[in-house]
């Protein structure tokens, strides 16, 4: 009876087949096996033919696909060709689950999922069926390898002894295997929520195909994985998918489809005298102002030539742009305008995801378990509010609430630590946890030089703990407990390394402050036994790893780290860590879109072909024009300086604008009033005419989806070269600025970055106008939104003029003058005194050099935050 049953199953797939995928099956049969391996049927044709078969297909999946193709095997093909190992693949479910919807009762069931390639491991050979040759008379066994698990003959089956066998590769089957992390897409998040992920496994010709960053639609067999406990069987068990079919949903600029009608239209458009203006108003209309802004990231969307040097090497032409100001200016509605019109984006935030964009969108990597992640030539990151905070993995670089550090007055576990910082600092409270600033705290942490100083806890970082735990335990019986991905620094042949805590062995030998030798801290001295490994004429040296242990099951409800200012590490339980402020591999993604990775012995290097559109608040609320951009957001000025343009946006009262800003959202509003009655109201008075006469003011000049495609034929169809006046109009306003820094005492007015950027920005200018060549008109355009730049971020605040130093290292000429001679005469007055040289005598002998007391406070305050100098007792000041 039941296998009447499955030949009429198959008789219907056959004849489903007939009927829908004729044409589909030829095609396979002719391009079968080297070209295409598989029938892609849609689960909805299968419910048009016949509904209880699309249900039986969604309910019991792996039954009814091996139906389907035995149905495919015995399908009378118009040549002679056996599909025997083909595949049908379905896809087209009439609905997507969410990650984090899944629950028990779909296990085994056939369900969609959308989200974001967060992994992608390499493509690797898996055995299915496995020949075994006995060692004894040579037969051969054959056992089919199913689930995770490995199998081995029991007994030989010819002469029925058992083994030894060794595996016959020759006469085995393999399939290409790969595994994938499908992670939930931060839009779908509310604020606050922690992004869920999915392994999913898929083999054959689905394999190869994605890479990390790729929006996909998987349709694959929900399956469930027990979980274990100190070796025992827990009654929790995981999920994970395997993968039917993978469906890239997301395209690249280059990627896009253009009707010759669409080309015309393009083309046209090119032509037309104002077309510059089009595409600012094209750009969030319902923002008012902001000319050069939109413009700059309008020629961001079409980007610069991307150039290959006959060296190997290579010039970007993608171009990074950051926009700091004033909370309510519309830079948010900016980000999101734009993350709507290129298709290959990625936005975030700082506040509701994983990540403050940059690093966790472009630039993480993790080789845990040998997986890659990095975004694609074309794409676009777009991180909103907190180019600031760090990604989740870095967040999660943290010491048990136990760990014990040393403040000015006591040594107190971190987790009080972070009670009383709460009490006086500021709570910034995130989707795991939160970071506390403005605290008054100072830490023990090492120099570059293993010289162990104060310096001043500009936050602190409370998450929620992970499940896992590493405890590393020191032969003097110093021991730390602290997230897997938490960093130890590392004695490896002579030089010090950054190792996670789940990568140190016993043996190993981590650094630890050297307290055989005094070590002065507010004053008072420690001393402790001489350790194994030393450095006589330095604070610190190294101490033997005894044993190291993962931590399943925990009572920590809480992890915590600090940012130190100043440095990247602090000490904990004696012992040298590193705190998760460490973007130094940010600065060659943003610049040469690449990052090199040396971790757990694996060598890579990355790509992050991507531009960059940053949004940001200063820490202190308000943009101060007098103040260097360094000193208000949180991102280092090595980091700020790879950005090619970057725009202050600040809320200035102003009776004209905010007259016409006013006009202008007043306006919007009642746009959308009018389009709301006509569209909910049924009795409505409104006329059509009516909305369109109002809404011709706020409606994007060139419609939304013919930009999108003016802009990618733009991208790969038009490739501009510098004509000589271009050129020449380049050099000479770049001469000529750096012609103001001659004198000696002058700042350098701008640095050899620049150009790069005018030369990305006119390229793009160029391609607006789908031009093959860059004139001076490109020139021109593109000089006038960096000399707009430059004068909003480029002059010392105190001169008023441009100090390319201002951005490139956060400290203007004059200031690190005033910073130089401060040192200096910390230095002489030291020399008087004993205990070092008093704060008072200091700020006299400033006074009497001509500098002005208070702003001689503010840098001797920094001095000390930043541990150039230090406190050997109160109100005393020497220099490191």
């Amino acid at each position: 009876m039941a296998r009447a049953e499955n030949t009429d199953i198959i008789d219907r797939f056959e004849e489903f087949y007939r009927t829908y995928y004729r044409n589909e099956i030829g095609e396979l049969a002719r391009k079968y096996p080297n070209d295409q391996r598989s029938l892609y049927i849609s689960w909805n044709d299968l419910y048009r033919f016949d509904q209880s078969l699309a249900e039986d297909v969604r309910t019991q999946p792996e039954q009814f696909q091996e139906y389907a193709e035995e149905a495919l095997r015995l399908y009378d093909l118009p040549v002679d060709v056996s599909l025997g190992q083909a595949h049908v693949r379905v896809y087209d479910l009439p609905e997507t689950t969410g990650i984090r919807d899944i629950r028990s009762h779909h296990h085994g069931q056939l369900v969609s999922l959308r989200g974001i390639i967060r992994k992608a491991t390499n493509v690797r050979p898996k055995i299915q069926d496995a020949a075994f040759e006995c060692q004894r008379c040579g037969t051969l066994t054959r056992i089919p390898q199913a689930g995770g698990d490995f199998h081995s003959p029991h007994e030989c089956q010819g002469c029925e002894r058992q083994g030894p066998f060794r595996i016959n590769f020759d006469q085995s089957e393999f399939v290409d295997a790969q595994k994938l992390r499908v992670q939930e897409s931060p839009e779908g998040l509310r604020g606050g929520e922690r992004p869920q992920s999915i392994d999913i496994n898929i083999e054959d010709d689905i394999t190869g195909e994605v890479t990390a960053g790729d929006t996909v639609r998987v349709t694959g067999v929900l399956h469930l994985d027990q979980q274990e406990s100190h070796g025992e069987k827990s009654t929790m068990f995981d999920i994970y998918m395997d993968g039917v079919t993978v469906e890239i949903e997301d395209d690249r600029f280059e990627d896009m489809t253009i009707s010759e009608e669409e080309k015309k239209r393009i083309i046209s458009l090119s032509d037309e005298k104002d077309i510059y203006q089009q595409m600012v108003a094209s750009m969030a209309p319902s923002i008012y102002g902001y000319e050069k802004e939109k413009l700059a990231i309008m020629l961001q969307l079409f980007s610069g030539v991307t150039k290959h040097l006959p060296d190997g090497s290579r010039i970007r032409g993608d171009m990074h742009i950051l926009l700091i100001g004033d909370p309510g200016t519309g830079k948010s509605q900016l980000l999101q305008y734009v993350r709507n019109i290129a298709p290959r984006s990625v936005y975030t935030s700082g506040k509701g995801s994983s990540a403050a964009g940059i690093t966790a969108a472009a630039v993480r990597d993790d080789f845990g378990d040998g997986q890659q992640w990095s975004l694609e030539a074309g794409a676009l990151v777009l991180a909103d509010q907190g180019v600031a905070a760090v990604d989740e993995l870095d967040k999660m670089r943290c010491v048990t609430g136990d760990t014990l550090v040393r403040t000015d007055d006591d040594v107190v576990p971190i987790r009080e630590l972070a009670h009383d910082a709460s009490q006086h600092g500021n709570t910034e409270h995130h989707r795991n946890g939160k970071t506390i600033r403005g605290t008054d705290i100072d830490v023990l942490t090492a120099t570059d030089h293993d010289r162990v100083v104060r310096r001043s806890v500009e936050a602190v970082h409370e998450y929620d703990a992970p499940n896992r735990l590493c405890e590393v335990t020191l032969e003097s019986g110093e021991q730390l407990t602290a997230t897997p991905d938490h960093p130890f620094f590392v004695l490896d042949a002579g030089e010090r390394t950054e190792t996670p805590a789940r990568s140190i062995t016993p043996g190993d030998s981590v650094a630890v402050p050297d307290r055989s030798r005094a070590i002065t801290d507010g004053g008072t001295v420690h001393r402790t036994a001489v350790s194994p490994i030393r450095e006589p004429t330095r604070d610190i040296s190294y101490r033997r790893v005894e044993t190291t242990r993962m931590i399943e099951d925990h009572d920590h409800e809480s992890v915590y780290d600090l940012t130190v200012v100043g440095t990247h590490n602090f000490i904990a339980n004696g012992m040298v860590v590193h705190n998760s402020e460490d973007r130094s591999a940010m600065h060659e993604a943003l610049e040469q879109q690449e990052i090199s990775v040396s971790k757990a012995g694996i060598n890579a290097t990355l790509k992050s072909r991507c531009s960059l559109l940053g949004a940001a608040n200063p820490k202190y609320g308000r943009f101060d024009e007098f103040e260097a951009v360094a000193g208000q957001i949180d991102l280092e000025p090595a980091l700020i300086s790879r950005f090619d343009i970057i725009f202050t946006v600040t809320d200035k009262p102003d009776p004209e604008e905010d007259k016409k800003l006013a006009q202008h959202i007043l306006n919007t509003n009642y746009a959308g009033e009018l389009h709301t009655h006509r569209a909910e109201n049924s009795a409505s008075d409104v006329s059509q005419e009516e909305v369109d006469t109002v809404t011709e003011d706020v409606e994007p000049a060139i419609d939304a989806d013919l930009l999108r495609k003016y802009i990618a034929y733009a991208r790969r169809s038009c490739f501009p070269m510098m004509t000589e006046e271009a050129k020449t109009a380049i050099e000479e306003f770049y001469v000529d600025l750096r012609s103001q820094g001659t004198d000696n005492d002058a700042p350098v007015p701008v640095t050899a970055r620049k150009l790069e950027a005018l030369v990305r920005l006119a390229e793009a200018s160029a391609r607006v106008r789908l031009s093959d060549t860059v004139d001076s008109e490109d020139v021109d355009r593109v000089l006038d939104i960096v000399t707009a730049s430059l004068e909003d971020i480029g002059m010392d605040p105190e001169t008023g003029e441009f100090d390319a130093d201002v951005i490139e290292t956060g400290t203007s000429k004059s200031q690190r003058d005033r910073i130089r001679n401060l040192k200096g005469i910390i230095a002489e007055v030291e020399e008087d005194h004993d205990v070092g040289a008093p704060r008072e005598d200091v700020l006299d002998r400033v006074e009497a050099a001509g500098m002005d007391r208070e702003k001689a406070e503010y840098e001797l305050e920094k001095l000390r935050r930043q541990g150039d100098v230090y406190e050997p007792q109160a109100d005393t000041f020497r220099t490191v």
